[in-house]
């Protein structure tokens, strides 16, 4: 159980460090003054975090030292993902915390689990530092929640519901958004007024990609035995591509795993400025969006 405990701690002991370096480009990147300063708070928490695991280490006679944790690498790849998009500012800010969350529910799993373990071994100081360390990473999850919800609020704005409110008579008069492969709800106004699209159907998606140049590919440490990982597309020559960690695959790979999870994909034909956009998210369905996909001919 030492072992495993030892093991473990190394693993998060590189994702705290990872987090020190990553968190001051999410804040620097946050376009809300608010969100930003959260950032730079969980910056100095987060570097005791990683004295915390230190002094464990030193309780038991074991050397810090880290192990590579590729589970935080995917996730802070996620991140300057979301730093790189080109989107207005409120919906980068909601970008930017749905990565940041992702990492506190990945710490939170993880000290969860050492906590029992330290509890199990009578480990009592141990189990302390740890749940400290969890204390501090479940308030900060708490916090961007709520900054979450209150930027969201911020981000559907008036016009913007007059603009959706408006889209059915322009559906009308277009046959092809009437497509049963796409949701409902597949053209939707950002606060710049460029459209989103949110589409299922195999072809369009290829389609689209494959005119920007975009290829299939899954983020390298994010899968298992049998099992890709994260899917993304990826494009030539994208500003901050963290290119080494992104695999090409094929569209078969691609979509048999997009359609196991149940995805759409939220994409823009072009920006605000009128220029092509190589904007996309992977979004989970919803119930009333789970329609029948037209399989692409590969």
């Amino acid at each position: 159980m030492q072992e495993l405990l030892v093991d473990q701690l190394r693993d998060l002991y590189d994702a705290e460090k990872q987090l020190t370096k990553a968190l001051p480009k999410l804040a620097k990147a946050s376009k809300n003054p608010e969100l930003a300063q959260g950032f730079r708070d969980h910056l100095e928490q987060t570097q005791g975090h990683v004295q915390r695991i230190e002094q464990i280490f030193e309780i038991l006679g074991q050397k810090a030292k880290s192990k590579p944790c590729e589970a935080m690498k995917g996730l802070v790849a996620e991140g300057r993902e979301a730093i790189a998009e080109d989107l207005d500012p409120e919906t980068k800010n909601i970008a930017l915390i749905a990565a940041a969350r992702r990492v506190e529910h990945y710490e939170m799993a993880a000290y969860g689990t050492l906590v029992m373990a330290a509890q199990a071994m009578k480990q009592p100081e141990i189990a302390r530092l740890l749940q400290a360390t969890l204390q501090e990473e479940t308030e900060t999850d708490k916090k961007l929640a709520a900054s979450g919800k209150t930027l969201l609020k911020e981000a559907v704005r008036p016009d913007g519901e007059a603009t959706t409110k408006s889209a059915p008579s322009k559906a009308k008069s277009s046959p092809a958004k009437s497509s049963p492969a796409k949701s409902s709800a597949s053209r939707k106004p950002n606060g710049h007024g460029h459209l989103s699209h949110t589409t299922s159907d195999h072809d369009e998606i290829r389609r689209w990609a494959e005119a920007r140049g975009g290829k299939p590919a899954c983020v390298q440490g994010t899968g298992g035995k049998g099992d890709i990982g994260m899917i993304r597309i990826e494009f030539p020559g994208k500003p901050n591509a963290n290119d080494s960690k992104l695999e090409e695959i094929s569209w078969d790979e691609f979509f048999d795993k997009f359609d196991q999870h149940g995805l759409s994909l939220v994409y823009q034909e072009k920006t605000a400025e009128g220029r092509p956009s190589n904007f996309n998210k992977l979004v989970a369905n919803t119930e009333s969006e789970r329609k029948p996909k037209t399989r692409s001919a590969r």
